[in-house]
């Protein structure tokens, strides 16, 4: 199984671990020191991942390459966001959102019933234009799991 194949709460769940788990290791990863394939083995060998997922699937190489792939991603990310921040320097301002995006999501909230559990303001354009993805196809692109947390469906209807 991949890590796409996978429901996207569990995706989500996988997310935040694997965040907290990267933000710790922070310094090790932009030096190069861990790599991907060296991080997966540790957080499967440490076993806390296993509340989260079955050890069967976690033993799987076709899983394992997946959340390689995945964690090579996230790091990226990551790394891009540290250099950017570093260029602007300590006032980093992720772009907002424009007017269009955001009475397209609006509107979009309003009509098929959900809810933003942050304020807009938080959001940044990238951020946005996930929701509106996930509003309209339920999908969520690898890496960008924390926007499940931020939209939740309405109990009105």
């Amino acid at each position: 199984m991949q890590m796409e194949q996978l429901d996207l709460e569990i995706r989500s769940k996988i997310y935040n671990y694997t965040k907290k788990i990267l933000r710790k290791y922070q310094k090790g990863i932009t030096t190069g020191k861990l790599t991907a394939d060296k991080f997966v083995e540790n957080i499967i060998s440490n076993g806390d991942i296993n509340d989260i997922l079955d050890e069967k699937l976690l033993l799987e190489n076709d899983f394992k390459e997946s959340y390689t792939s995945y964690i090579e991603k996230l790091i990226n990310i990551q790394n891009e966001n540290l250099s950017s921040s570093k260029k602007r320097g300590a006032k980093s301002i992720p772009e907002k959102p424009s007017i269009s995006q955001r009475i397209k999501l609006k509107n979009l909230l309003e009509s098929s019933g959900y809810t933003l559990s942050i304020p807009l303001e938080y959001l940044n354009s990238c951020d946005v234009d996930c929701i509106i993805k996930y509003i309209t196809t339920q999908s969520i692109d690898l890496g960008d799991e924390r926007i499940y947390n931020y939209v939740h469906k309405s109990n009105l209807n």
